[in-house]
């Protein structure tokens, strides 16, 4: 490998995803997730990141360049310093000022989350109608037309702070793995559970997508991402026209591509 190799990082609320790209590649030669903690140090991060590079047999001197988006403003300034002090890299940052494949027609686009920015990055050069689905710490909705124009989005909870929010807070509830579960009547208190969080959210998934095709057009082309969305397509396969669980890592580098100098 040469100094090309290229760093993405996608900081969430709940979970940071780390993916490495070999230059002329599309796709990722490995990634990894780890719980984002706002009190680690760039030094605990430079350690943790390394450990994954050891693992796959890379030498992280052959990192040449690193780009991130956050929505965790707070950690920002912990993985910039952990880049220059463990990379020798001067990262490029996600913000909706940079440049973008595409024109934000949103009123307000200092409010869209820099993963929503990315998220667009990747499917506007397509050039088709998209509907945007990222399973994530909150569950968003993102149109963007066949202009290749940002026009918004729907912001609902997130599938696992739900969950952990019931279990939390209720007495007699346990914690379940979310899954089709085998009726939509439960035999057992985990299998209500899981009905309920299983139909609810395909019922949630399928109403808001009819009503953004209703607003925007039938033509829409939905695709899903986040770390759950597979789960849910492949009981329910009919929600989604595509899923792509890397489609976040994918915008970073297209965006790495249009800001590099």
């Amino acid at each position: 490998m040469s100094k090309e190799v290229l760093l993405v990082i996608d900081v969430g609320n709940t979970n940071t995803v780390f993916g490495v790209y070999q230059k002329g590649e599309l796709e990722p030669a490995f990634h990894r997730r780890t719980v984002t903690r706002r009190d680690r140090t760039s030094d605990e991060l430079g350690v943790f990141l390394k450990g994954f590079f050891t693992e796959e047999g890379l030498d992280p001197s052959v990192i040449g360049n690193a780009i991130y988006s956050s929505v965790v403003p707070a950690f920002n300034p912990i993985v910039s310093r952990m880049l220059e002090d463990w990379f020798k890299v001067k990262p490029i940052v996600v913000h909706y000022q940079m440049n973008l494949p595409f024109t934000i027609k949103y009123p307000r686009p200092f409010e869209i989350g820099a993963d929503r920015l990315v998220n667009a990055a990747y499917i506007a050069p397509r050039e088709k109608k998209y509907i945007i689905v990222d399973m994530g710490t909150a569950t968003t909705f993102c149109v963007v037309n066949e202009k290749r124009e940002y026009l918004g989005g729907v912001i609902a909870p997130g599938l696992k702070i739900s969950m952990d929010a019931l279990i939390r807070n209720t007495a007699q509830l346990p914690s379940i793995v979310f899954q089709r579960p085998k009726a939509i009547l439960g035999s057992s208190t985990i299998e209500s559970l899981q009905s309920g969080f299983f139909y609810g959210w395909v019922g949630m998934l399928e109403g808001i997508i009819k009503e953004l095709k209703k607003a925007y057009g039938e033509d829409y082309f939905v695709i899903g991402t986040g770390g759950l969305v597979s789960t849910i397509h492949e009981s329910h396969p009919g929600i989604f026209d595509e899923v792509d669980p890397l489609l976040t890592l994918k915008g970073l580098k297209v965006l790495f591509e249009l800001n590099y100098k």
